[in-house]
């Protein structure tokens, strides 16, 4: 169908965030009228010639929208007339297939599926009225049918690009890549690799040290090339669509063709290098680089820091994005990022250089100068790129061993010295923000290091902050003997209600370490906690030295070390309560470490309630309580929360109610300001065993938990 491509049209190209301005640059080169920058795309005007000029050759948009109305939406009647406003024959044949993609909510619509289920009835609806027949729906349509709604507005278009526009045709769509294509010439643009394509340079290198997909050199080559991404894919434009103008689009494809051949002309200006540790990745890359019919490019699989030197062309562009492992810390990152930049400060000075990866890797390793920095969205993992207009290294490289927390170690371990030596644990704190610029928590469990980084003041240079604690990682496994890839590092920040408990990762980092002849299993990289609160080894060592023939209650039972110990101790039962079912597995596997969980007479009871209704109810009678509560929690009885200083005064009333005569509450909790209520030394016998339940090894840190013994007078 023929179709007047002078007139204006209204268009959304939408891109990954952050990109929004080089793509209003890009459609604005292909012929757009005018560009506005938006969230994620690019509004702009232009014709049908445009429109298809920017789906043919845009290295930078995911999709490319024919806006067809615009207007209120915040109820149903008011989408309805901006769908009925829009003559959809000229569009789609009533037999043809359609989908609708609906996003946002209004008055009425509170559900995208049901959304786009109703925008399908009401173009339906319209259709069947003139023709007695209605357009089925397809997940390959003649049609795609796009609605936004946003704040009481409306925007109704046709998506015109038949495949995702980051599609180049030259991967298969189930094959993983570290990024998306489009992303991939976003950084490109922003290395500066254009304008080294267009220099007078008799000859220009594109290198990739680590290339995994080739992403990047595929990318570059399409650039140099001046190849249309569009000529890859085996369909760009919905040639179904009744506007479709198939004479206007073979124009563009055969010019498209023109400046392909006459771009692959310039191939012996223009060195290719692809480098990759892993050979099945050189192998895809390579396979890749063929499908396209690129010219022969270079290719070698070697570690970094065997990497050979490049055939030197006059100037040339390093881009790299480490592979790097989650569970991967600046300590097992030192060797990787030294070797880079080495090797890239051995390069002509000519070149230049790009480093892409998640924003917090600690490029200052490499030991280069950056000259810019850029922020990206890759998928939803937030990542930077830095520029390195000049490949030269510092001549002091940053130290990254610290003296001072070093010596500060030292100190702390010469004071541990008799206790280590006794052999009663081998899970202790050894560093607790003794300097307050290293500000973190470092303990020790068997031989690995668990390192909790606390935020921050804001006061405080990000930056600054961030170097430090490279620093601390570093300097830790050469001060306390540790192996590198033995450092788990977590941000501690303020946790309220569960969240303290619920899951921060997959790694599954376990191992077991023992505690005055007890073991546990520890989780270093899952959970906020561990599984062992440390600080509260010496009151555990007590209910193991008070347990035998008693009846003992754990309540916030956590992962069942107290009770362990109770058990250990001898204790004739054992009751331990808790909401979670993970953690009540998680205490059933610490009691089989220790030979408990044969329990023929049910002496160890593992239950799962809400502790405050269940002691509530409770009609039993036990000699030990250890009740250490969090310090907020959510709860049916204390006004939808728990707190407590609030609260706390209630819950041991109920605690003391289900006590024996002679029996002994241990009350624990690690609010900082925390204060005993003055009514509960009113109405029971306290003793203050704070200072007794502070282990050696949290002598610095008083207020790291509170502790009364609690009896009936």
């Amino acid at each position: 169908m023929q179709s007047d491509n002078v007139t204006s049209l209204q268009w959304f190209f939408a891109c990954p965030q952050f990109i929004e301005p080089l793509l209003a640059d890009e459609l604005t080169h292909c012929g757009a009228e005018s560009v506005k920058i938006g969230h994620a795309g690019v509004q702009a005007l232009g014709d049908l010639r445009f429109g298809y000029r920017a789906m043919l050759w845009s290295r930078l948009a995911s999709r490319a929208t024919l806006q067809l109305a615009q207007g209120f939406g915040k109820d149903q009647a008011e989408l309805q007339a901006l769908i009925d406003s829009i003559d959809w024959q000229q569009h789609l044949r009533p037999e043809g297939t359609l989908k609708v993609r609906f996003f946002g909510l209004n008055d009425d619509i509170r559900n995208t599926q049901f959304g786009a289920q109703w925008v399908k009835d009401q173009i339906g609806d319209q259709f069947r009225s003139q023709h007695g027949v209605r357009p089925s729906v397809s997940n390959t349509p003649d049609l795609v049918v796009v609605v936004n709604l946003h704040k009481g507005n409306a925007s109704i278009g046709i998506e015109l690009n038949q495949h995702s526009l980051h599609q180049r045709g030259y991967r298969d769509l189930g094959t993983h890549a570290p990024i998306r294509e489009n992303l991939a010439a976003a950084v490109l643009v922003r290395a500066g690799w254009p304008e080294l394509i267009a220099s007078d340079a008799e000859t220009v290198a594109l290198i990739d040290p680590q290339c995994a997909a080739a992403t990047f050199l595929i990318e570059g080559a399409l650039m140099a090339f001046d190849i249309a991404p569009g000529l890859l894919r085996e369909h760009t434009v919905a040639e179904r669509w009744l506007g479709h103008d198939v004479d206007l689009w073979q124009e563009l494809l055969e010019e498209a063709q023109q400046r392909r051949t006459s771009g692959l002309a310039h191939t012996e200006r223009f060195e290719f290098w692809g480098n990759d540790s892993h050979t099945a990745a050189v192998m895809a890359a390579r396979a890749d680089w063929r499908s396209t019919d690129l010219p022969a490019a270079r290719w070698t699989q070697c570690d970094l820091n065997a990497m050979p030197a490049p055939t030197l062309a006059a100037v040339g562009l390093v881009i790299n994005s480490p592979t790097i492992e989650a569970s991967a810390n600046v300590v097992t990152l030192r060797p990787l990022f030294d070797a880079l930049g080495t090797w890239m400060a051995s390069l002509p000075s000519t070149y230049r250089g790009a480093l892409f990866a998640e924003a917090d890797v600690p490029i200052a390793l490499t030991n280069l100068f950056y000259s810019k920095e850029y922020r990206f969205l890759n998928s939803e993992t937030e990542c930077k790129l830095y520029t390195f207009d000049k490949l030269a290294q510092k001549e002091r490289p940053t130290e990254w061993i610290s003296d001072d927390l070093a010596n500060r170690i030292t100190k702390n371990l010469r004071k541990l010295k008799n206790f280590i030596k006794q052999g009663h644990t081998d899970a202790y704190r050894v560093y607790d923000m003794d300097i307050p610029e290293y500000a973190i928590a470092v303990d020790r469990y068997a031989d690995w290091l668990h390192v909790q980084e606390y935020a921050p003041p804001k006061s405080i240079d990000e930056k600054a902050a961030e170097q430090r604690l490279q620093q601390a990682l570093l300097t830790l496994p050469a001060a306390l003997g540790v192996d590198p890839k033995k450092v788990v590092l977590k941000q501690r920040r303020q946790q309220k209600g569960k969240n303290q408990y619920e899951k921060q990762g997959r790694a599954e980092q376990a191992l077991i370490v023992s505690e005055h002849g007890v073991r546990f299993k520890i989780n270093l990289s899952d959970y906020l906690d561990t599984g062992l609160f440390l600080d509260h080894r010496p009151i555990r060592y007590w209910l193991q030295q008070h347990a035998k023939g008693q009846k003992v209650l754990n309540l916030f039972c956590y992962t069942g070390t107290a009770s362990v110990h109770a058990a250990v101790g001898g204790a004739n039962r054992v009751d331990s309560v808790d909401m979670s079912a993970t953690y009540l597995e998680w205490a059933k596997e610490n009691f089989s470490l220790n030979d408990l969980q044969h329990d023929p007479y049910r002496r160890y009871r593992f239950i799962q309630a809400n502790v405050l209704e269940w002691l509530y109810d409770c009609d039993e009678y036990y000699d030990l309580i250890f009740l250490d509560p969090p310090t907020f929690s959510n709860s049916k009885r204390m006004q939808d929360t728990f707190d407590v200083q609030r609260d706390h005064l209630a819950l041991i009333d109920d605690a003391m109610r289900v006590l024996s005569a002679d029996g002994t509450l241990i009350f624990s909790n690690n609010f900082r300001k925390f204060k005993l209520d003055a009514e509960v030394e009113e109405r029971y016998i306290v003793q203050d065993y704070r200072k007794q339940s502070l282990p050696l090894d949290f002598e610095r840190d008083p207020k790291i938990h509170g502790c009364w013994l609690i009896r009936k007078k």
